[in-house]
């Protein structure tokens, strides 16, 4: 519990000013020896226990007092949690809450984490079929995509997380979730049926198993290719056509999506050259997921974008590679601070967004790394900027701008990747 209040004065106390967080039962007995009932501040307070401290004892809150008090699983906890792989799969299925429309993000976290790691499996049998020539069915494939589905439709930005907390740190098999999870998001906020958030999923996940058959120097070299690696290179879409063509689970919209998605809206793109609707609405989407994807991953010739940067950098192939308003309505999906991106508060506080929020854009869900005189939180707090409006001083909140990854030489992901 984080102590913000005494019913004496701090200076008769050998307590700082500022307050401190109970973090041992020595703390607990030497407040309790000096003081009859404290005041907690509950927005800076971590882990399970919430006690009343009264008389000298402490007693655990009782009735409505403790359910109020009750918390929510923590998103750091989770995150390492899923990270690490523990724990065993959640039974219940997270409910969709009616005041956002969205699970909660730490439940959807835990439910969802092994059905991605379930798409992770698929996709190396898959490979491994591939490499060894023998047969390949898509069914179980196509499954498991769709229980993924399900999760994107509770809360995208969960499942979005779970591309980060389950990297592989192999780029081929990385990308081919990140295409699919966000192909399964962005066809999900242009209100697409079910069938195509379905559809656009395993098409994504399988677009470029064709590069299974790519000489290995050609996939790992560091620097440019020449026009004869290029060439071979591109002919990865064909390898791909032949390889899914025909195979179980595989549906011809699929096949379609698979085929043009290096197509470009200007004619620059491969294998046919097509130009503008003859793309196809699913096929120039997997082509701006696929892009954008591998923007923010880090390759053998070039190093990750923020979410930020490669969301400018699609900006500048707006209406010259993709439609324009494709572009708009991804931008809207991703939000004006995507997931992940690092923000400075008004208070001084430098968070990481966690959540989008629907309606306002502006006041996402954050959590807290870096304190306002820019030392790092030891227990980084989360906070919605809509539940939480104002900050201590009676403030209110508000983001004062994006920064890059990495600002005050924080790297977020020695937090939640630990």
């Amino acid at each position: 519990m984080f102590v913000a209040n005494l019913d004496r004065p701090w200076l008769e106390t050998p307590f700082p000013l500022q307050g401190f967080l109970i973090e041992d039962t020595q703390q607990l007995s030497h407040l309790a020896a000096l003081c009859k009932t404290v005041e907690i501040d509950r927005s800076k307070s971590v882990g399970d226990a919430f006690v009343a401290v009264e008389h000298g004892r402490d007693k655990p809150l009782q009735g409505l007092a403790a359910a109020k008090r009750r918390r929510h699983p923590d998103f750091l906890e989770v995150a390492r949690r899923v990270r690490a792989g523990a724990g065993e799969r959640p039974a219940r299925t997270p409910r969709v809450r009616s005041r956002d429309e969205r699970s909660l993000l730490e439940e959807e976290l835990l439910f969802s984490a092994p059905l991605i790691e379930d798409v992770q499996a698929s996709l190396r049998a898959l490979t491994s079929c591939v490499r060894a020539d023998e047969p390949l069915d898509l069914t179980e494939v196509s499954k498991n995509v769709a229980k993924v589905a399900a999760g994107v439709a509770r809360n995208p930005e969960a499942v979005l997380w779970l591309t980060r907390l389950k990297s592989t740190d192999e780029y081929s098999y990385d990308h081919a979730l990140d295409v699919s999870v966000h192909l399964m998001v962005f066809a999900r906020f242009l209100g697409l049926p079910t069938e195509q958030v379905e559809c656009v999923g395993v098409a994504g996940l399988v677009q470029d198993l064709g590069k299974t058959q790519l000489p290995k120097e050609i996939l790992a070299k560091p620097g440019p290719l020449t026009a004869e690696e290029l060439e071979q290179a591109r002919y990865h879409v064909v390898n791909s056509l032949r390889i899914v063509a025909n195979k179980p689970g595989m549906l011809p919209e699929m096949l379609e999506i698979i085929g043009r998605h290096h197509e470009r809206i200007d004619g620059s793109g491969y294998p046919l050259k097509l130009r503008g609707e003859a793309i196809g609405v699913l096929a120039e989407l997997a082509g701006l997921m696929d892009t954008y994807c591998a923007m923010i991953r880090e390759r053998s010739y070039s190093q990750p974008l923020s979410s930020q940067q490669a969301i400018g950098e699609l900006m500048k192939r707006r209406g010259r590679k993709f439609r324009d308003t494709l572009v708009d309505q991804f931008v809207q999906c991703m939000g004006l601070y995507p997931i992940g991106s690092l923000v400075e508060l008004s208070s001084g506080e430098v968070a990481v967004v966690l959540q989008q929020n629907q309606v306002r854009r502006l006041q996402p869900k954050v959590m807290i790394l870096l304190a306002p005189d820019k030392s790092v939180e030891r227990y980084p707090r989360t906070l919605d900027l809509i539940l939480n409006p104002l900050d201590s001083t009676g403030a209110p909140y508000r983001i004062l701008g994006a920064l890059p990854d990495n600002a005050y030489g924080l790297d977020p992901a020695e937090f939640y990747l630990a």
